[in-house]
């Protein structure tokens, strides 16, 4: 489910830009890194459930505060054509819904611990997997069934780029 791609980038880099951009969570756990072109909030246009009638490819535009940033330049060299893109916040002891998505994510962790997991589960079983914040890009068969935990006790930062390819792999 989850793998290890040839793509990295810089973390001291990234983490950089992410201190930067800590306050515009406020509310949110999701600041959108890409966006749709004329979205009248840019930063919140990629956020939550991708609504209907739009695709990952819609999502073409670098945000501000992203641009010429260590994030864009990631975006830049991946070699797939990119969709919606998040820098991604999960807090302590929480978990996301059991669910699927219809394209492959990309996860950089920027800050995790050891008790973050992206859940694989199947009929009978489940099966842990950890991103390490280790500068390089992880390819996640998102179209089988997962969640994400954080049973830590600090915040969890991931950048989530999806595909804008919607085909399985």
């Amino acid at each position: 489910m989850i793998r290890a791609t040839e793509t990295t980038a810089g973390l001291s880099e990234m983490l950089e830009t992410l201190e930067n951009v800590m306050p515009m969570f406020g509310e949110y756990n999701q600041i959108g890194v890409t966006s749709r072109p004329d979205a009248p909030e840019p930063l919140r246009d990629a956020i939550g459930w991708i609504p209907n009638g739009v695709i990952e490819a819609d999502y073409s535009e670098v945000t501000e505060p992203f641009r010429g940033t260590a994030f864009e330049r990631l975006l830049q060299k991946i070699p797939f054509e990119f969709g919606r893109t998040r820098l991604m916040r999960m807090p302590p002891k929480s978990c996301l819904s059991i669910h699927a998505d219809p394209t492959l994510r990309y996860h950089y962790a920027l800050v995790t611990n050891p008790g973050c997991y992206i859940v694989e589960v199947s009929e009978n079983t489940g099966a842990f997997h950890h991103i390490p914040a280790d500068g390089r890009l992880y390819q996640m068969d998102a179209h089988r069934t997962h969640t994400a935990i954080n049973s830590g006790k600090k915040d969890r930062y991931h950048l989530v780029i999806c595909s804008a390819n919607t085909a399985p792999p």
